[in-house]
């Protein structure tokens, strides 16, 4: 099975203008040792007797209490307001002319189509004074809108809401509304239904949406559907109505008022502002009389003397034809302040009125809170909420909110908003586009913040400059006034050269122009907005916050090696800079009951393989980290597994880099089955593995333990670092307590240290050092190390398993032909040829011994696996090259791509009897300083009574 489009952009890897960035480099600190002496006390009592939760029944236990503690935060105090505007909703439409269904409604075609939604409606008599509009929420892409088989208007996008003014258009009666819905293929292309050839095209969509229930198309990745996926309704009004509210950080209420005719009229707004969700009336019924000074331009002498005597006077704002803004300062003393642990909210009501008569109504609700980056200092891009420093930790989304809100399944929202609180996440990157507004209402309510991106993704076609830009301002607008979104982004993952399509896309410098138009329509629409113009640079530096995607432990070695990662290196970058990861991630598979339950039959028919699921990639990718599974029990088992472990690798990491402020791992919850399944949580809001990994990583008071090297030799001195990872505002000292455990689970050592918590940051406590003289064979230990706040109270632990061996001796063997490390190419070698291939995805850490050679008969099942190297002093891969030999028998085998550029097996090392001797070709760097490779070594020079051919 080729690669797909996602692996081949990874396989690619990151270019980018070289001359601009550098590598950041591992913090130095100066640390001292803490020497663990082991303790024949059998008293010695553990700190921490109890476990972390692993379980869905736990988690949920705690879904249940938060739901409680959330709770008061959902209720509405404001008083109710009556509403001037009658609306009709229109649920049941035609579509093409045949089928009757009910909105919402989105699925396929793909590609460049046409739809049709025809429906009637009705409207009563209408005075001088009332106007009709036609109202969008949601319709996907481009909507040509007819009544009566008159054009009304048309719009690009889908995610904005739109409505057009059909006054003219209308008769008392019975009305025909027809929607003409067109559909293209995006910018970077895609498949048609069928699985055809990738086709481009001018849709202006990135890669996450709402999908729909086919498991062949509308599964997998949310693909570029189309359909009227959110309401429609008719809504008669005033002439005079209030199109939008915005109150900008509690001090400035935006109204936005159209006048349908043109007749200049004179209004008065009255301002209320009420606690949302808590009681309190901020003021009420306050009197606006719109005006503005008098002011004349600079040397204009002449106008200044003909208007003396007016211009100490205001002079009045009338509503005119169309949209008007009036920005009024408005004063809450002593606000409360929307944070994440208290999301308080507001609401604002305005009335409209004209001749003493009320024209229109409207609310909406807001928070108060101050959302910025810091650009001034010394290095730039630090965020803070409301004063005080905080680092971005959170998931990417890919279309199971969208959901929730397209079937009106609201506690399903609030859950799923909930769970990610519970699994220590503080914002979700809403990734690639802009979604429903209720999806913000409720991240407004319950505290947690988002990221909107527009949905652009690897380029921007040049044709298309204006609507992006255009498109840019809709999503402000659609945003502004919740307080849970704290930034926006423009495009994820631009690639050089234009997507090497000059022709087509805009190149680097011009995207950079097209990113400074948007900026001024955003900041138009709300001046103070964080805006990072790039999610995941392949083409960097961008003129702000570096931000760079990571899958090492996926797409191998994607963006940075693993070793340097866990070192504390980082991509290159922008120096002066802060930086983020905007998405990471591995997939695993679907728990066991949705795949048996949901999955079509064919995905799991014995003798199952994981290729049988519809773009999925672990039957693919799992050669680089773990052994092929045989069963769908253990397939599932062991991707899980390595997804946890990946999870709290890359995370960890990300914790213990005091410079990355951003981190989103990708995704969160899958709104399929089967779906993408690098989500942490399948469909059905099963745990994976990797939530309770992600939950731990991601505690905010956090220690995290790091070393080069898991395997030892008996008398070797054994060192981890480790260090104190402080999300929050606490900033003073606290207890470090280190634990030694053997593999029977017995304390056999334990010391204590004080450590230096610093406020939103990472210090270093003292390394935790010991050494274990005498060992059967191998032995395993566990270091756990406890962290306490000044008063001793435990807030958090972290454990790593080390392995100490017994040394062996190397003795030669003259029947035994070791051939090593060979480059790519051709050979001929016991009669036999040998065909030598880079590793087609970089360089591996991992190897398989699952063959069933007597050579790797007592090894376990991760001993070939992230291997020290002394003369780098951290971990480096262990393969760079394998082979195909067909006469060879497997001792250690790998995956790479076959002639028809598919994976499978291929080998790393194998023998052959010929001529009396034992040829050997090994591939895996066998570094003694392992000793794991020591003994692997002697293991294949042991001597043999194996006649030639046996």
């Amino acid at each position: 099975m080729a690669n797909d489009q996602y692996a081949e952009i990874a396989a690619g890897g990151i270019g980018g203008r070289m001359n601009f960035l550098e590598v950041p480099q591992p913090v130095h600190y100066e640390v001292q040792k803490c020497m663990l002496k082991m303790h024949p006390d059998d008293n010695m009592a553990p700190l921490v007797t109890e476990q972390k939760i692993s379980t869905k029944e736990k988690l949920y236990e705690k879904l249940q209490t938060l739901r409680t503690q959330y709770q008061p935060y959902l209720e509405e105090y404001a008083p109710q307001l009556k509403a001037c505007t009658k609306i009709t909703k229109l649920t049941d439409f035609i579509l093409n002319g045949t089928e009757k269904i009910t909105l919402p409604h989105y699925g396929s075609p793909i590609g460049c189509a046409v739809a049709t939604y025809e429906t009637d409606f009705e409207v009563g008599e209408l005075t001088e004074e009332q106007a009709v509009f036609i109202r969008f929420k949601g319709a996907d892409y481009i909507a040509f809108v007819y009544v009566n088989g008159e054009c009304v208007g048309r719009h690009e996008g889908f995610f904005a809401p739109f409505e057009f003014e059909i006054s003219g258009q209308v008769k008392p009666g019975t009305n025909h509304l027809k929607v003409v819905l067109k559909n293209d293929y995006r910018y970077m292309g895609n498949e048609d239904d069928n699985g055809g050839v990738r086709l481009e095209g001018d849709k202006l969509y990135a890669a996450t949406g709402l999908g729909w229930d086919d498991p062949d198309t509308g599964w997998h990745h949310c693909p570029p559907g189309m359909g009227i996926y959110h309401d429609v309704t008719v809504e008669v009004r005033n002439t005079i109505h209030v199109t939008d509210l915005f109150v900008r950080e509690g001090k400035e209420a935006w109204i936005e008022i159209q006048n349908t005719k043109y007749e200049a009229r004179d209004i008065t707004i009255k301002l209320s502002v009420y606690g949302l969700n808590f009681k309190e009336t901020v003021f009420e019924d306050v009197l606006y009389i719109p005006s503005t000074a008098r002011m004349v331009g600079l040397g204009d002498s002449l106008t200044a003397a003909e208007m003396k005597d007016k211009l100490a006077k205001p002079m009045p704002l009338p509503l005119k034809h169309g949209n008007n803004v009036y920005k009024i300062p408005i004063s809450i003393e002593n606000p409360r302040l929307w944070s994440l642990e208290q999301p308080y909210l507001y609401q604002i009501q305005v009335t409209v009125l004209c001749n003493g008569k009320i024209c229109d109504t409207a609310k909406a609700q807001f928070g108060i809170r101050s959302f910025h980056q810091d650009l001034d200092s010394e290095i730039k891009g630090m965020f803070y909420l409301n004063g005080k420093k905080i680092r971005l930790r959170g998931a990417n989304t890919m279309g199971y909110e969208q959901q929730d809100v397209m079937r009106q399944d609201w506690e399903q929202l609030i859950d799923d908003i909930l769970l990610a609180k519970l699994c220590n996440m503080n914002f979700l990157r809403l990734a690639q586009r802009p979604v429903q507004d209720e999806v913000y209402q409720y991240c407004d309510k319950l505290g947690l913040m988002t990221q909107t991106d527009l949905p652009l993704f690897g380029c921007m076609r040049r044709n298309q400059f204006c609507e992006g830009v255009r498109q840019a301002e809709e999503m402000e607008r659609l945003v502004r006034n919740h307080a849970c979104n704290v930034m926006i982004s423009y495009i994820n993952e631009p690639h050089p050269n234009a997507y090497n399509q000059p022709h087509r896309n805009l190149e680097r410098e011009e995207m950079e122009r097209f990113f400074a138009a948007c900026d001024l329509v955003v900041k138009m629409n709300n001046p103070d907005r964080v805006i990072k113009h790039v999610d995941g640079d392949y083409d960097p530096p961008s003129d702000d916050m570096p931000d760079s995607h990571c899958y090492p432990l996926w797409y191998n070695g994607h963006g940075i090696d693993i070793g340097k990662m866990n070192k504390g290196y980082w991509l290159p970058v922008k120096p002066g800079w802060f930086y983020g990861c905007g998405e990471f991630g591995t997939e695993g598979l679907d728990c066991i009951e949705v795949m048996k339950r949901d999955y079509p039959k064919e995905w799991i028919t014995e003798p199952f393989h994981p290729n049988h699921i519809v773009k999925a990639q672990t039957g693919r990718f799992h050669y680089f980290f773990y052994d092929t599974p045989d069963s769908l029990e253990e397939w599932a088992d062991a991707s899980q597994k390595h997804q946890a472990y990946a999870t709290a690798f890359m995370t960890e990491a990300f914790r213990r880099d005091s410079r990355m402020v951003s981190t989103a791992i990708h995704h969160f919850i899958d709104a399929w089955p089967g779906g993408w399944m690098k989500a942490i949580m399948d469909w059905k809001r099963n745990p994976k593995a990797a939530y309770f990994a992600y939950r731990d990583a991601l505690e905010p008071f956090h220690v995290s333990l790091r070393t080069d090297r898991y395997t030892y030799f008996a008398g070797e001195e054994i060192a981890v670092e480790v260090f104190v990872c402080n999300d929050t505002d606490y900033e003073g000292n606290c207890m470090v307590t280190y634990e030694l455990y053997d593999q029977q689970e017995k304390l056999v050592a334990k010391s204590q240290v004080v450590a230096k918590a610093i406020c939103c940051d990472v210090s270093r406590a003292d390394d935790a050092v010991f050494v274990i003289h005498e060992v059967n064979d191998r032995e395993k230990f566990t270091l756990k190390v406890i962290l306490c706040d000044e008063s001793g109270k435990v807030v958090d632990y972290n454990q790593i398993g080390l392995e100490v061996f017994e040394d062996c001796k190397i003795i030669p063997n003259e029947e035994v032909v070791l051939i090593e490390k060979l480059t790519p190419g051709k050979y001929e070698i016991a009669g036999e040829l040998v065909e030598v291939k880079k590793c087609s995805m970089l360089p591996l850490h991992f190897v398989s011994r699952k063959t069933g050679h007597e050579s790797v008969a007592c090894f376990e099942q991760e001993d070939f696996k992230n291997w020290y190297n002394a003369s780098e002093d951290m971990i480096t891969p262990l393969l760079e090259n394998t082979f195909t030999a067909s006469g060879f028998t497997p001792i250690l085998i790998s995956g790479n791509l076959d002639e028809q550029e598919e994976w499978n097996v291929a080998l790393a090392v194998a023998e052959k009897w010929y001529q009396g001797k034992r040829y050997v070709i090994c591939q895996v760097d066998l570094r003694q300083e392992n000793p794991v490779a020591k003994r692997f070594l002697s293991k294949i020079l042991e001597r043999k009574h194996v006649e030639e051919g046996g």
